[in-house]
């Protein structure tokens, strides 16, 4: 038997995520080139402020909108397999116990929190019905998986094509069950930390990262101004407030966070776990270089 493969409602949840990605990124890169054409350090650090705080939250949409690009709903004789993301699912049919709508529970669902349209996701206690487990993206489609240890919510596209789909399966019977599997980030992360190169390639980067902003600290206690580079006949340029040298660490953070990512990404596969190695080794390279340019600012 064919796995038959169910989508959740993406359309709405890919338009926000895609639409607060780019704001977050067009806003903040915008407030990071404003500061770095200040003169005076309030207002420098004014906008340095806003554009960290509107560029952090970014990669938790980027994430969140790729979660939802590659989740899916596969059923199959032997089980039901569902993927979010780093997060995945492995339920024998046997394990299920019935598959109901959210609205013919007589109540409202609460979802988790931090929920929104595209990401409906998370795991919370509801009274009656016990471990919830939120694998959604559209709160007015949601659909009820029970089994013995907890309960799935999901989003098909369509619920009724869905529930006839497993009741059929169920039917049929499972002639080789799965077994019940799960994967979470949070033991991929695990998995990662336990590799003792990757390990000590990310402590070193966030370690050095931490050592520049504490050596840029340092330098600009007690200075008004600074001179941040030279010009081509080897001169230093006009020095600016002593407060843009923080752009370094700053920097220094972005390609941390960038590298670390990318690295995570590729780690997932064997085949590709060099490239991981280069990206976790590439967040020592740039705190080194940086702290070398910003001692031979003094």
């Amino acid at each position: 038997m064919e796995p038959n493969v169910f989508l959740p409602v993406r359309k709405k949840g890919l338009i926000l995520h895609i639409s607060a990605a780019t704001v977050l990124l067009i806003s903040g890169g915008a407030a990071f080139w404003f500061a770095l054409q200040q003169q005076a350090g309030s207002s420098f650090l004014f906008l340095l402020a806003v554009s960290i705080a509107l560029l952090a939250p970014l990669t938790i949409v980027v994430y969140r909108g790729y979660a939802l690009l590659k989740a899916s709903y596969s059923l199959e004789r032997n089980g039901l397999h569902l993927v979010w993301g780093l997060r995945s699912e492995d339920i024998p049919l046997a394990d299920v116990e019935w598959v109901r709508p959210a609205d013919e529970l007589g109540f409202h669902l609460p979802v988790p929190a931090l929920s929104w349209p595209g990401a409906i996701l998370g795991t919370r206690t509801v009274e009656g019905l016990g471990v919830v487990e939120f694998m959604a993206s559209d709160a007015g489609n949601l659909l009820l998986i029970t089994t013995p240890d907890r309960i799935y919510v999901i989003s098909p596209d369509d619920p009724l094509a869905f529930m006839g789909a497993i009741q059929r399966t169920m039917e049929l019977g499972s002639l080789t069950p799965i077994s019940h599997q799960s994967a979470r980030p949070a033991a991929y992360l695990q998995s990662v930390w336990s590799d003792r190169l990757a390990r000590i390639f990310i402590l070193t980067g966030l370690g050095l990262s931490l050592a520049l902003f504490v050596l840029v600290t340092l330098l600009i206690s007690g200075r008004d101004a600074i001179s941040l580079g030279y010009d081509i006949y080897g001169q230093p340029v006009e020095p600016g407030p002593a407060e843009s040298l923080l752009l370094l660490p700053v920097l220094c953070g972005f390609t941390f966070t960038a590298d670390l990512i990318a690295g995570l990404f590729f780690y997932r596969w064997e085949d590709q776990q060099q490239v991981a190695y280069t990206l976790f080794a590439s967040t020592i390279l740039t705190p080194l270089l940086l702290i070398i340019a910003a001692l031979l600012m003094i």
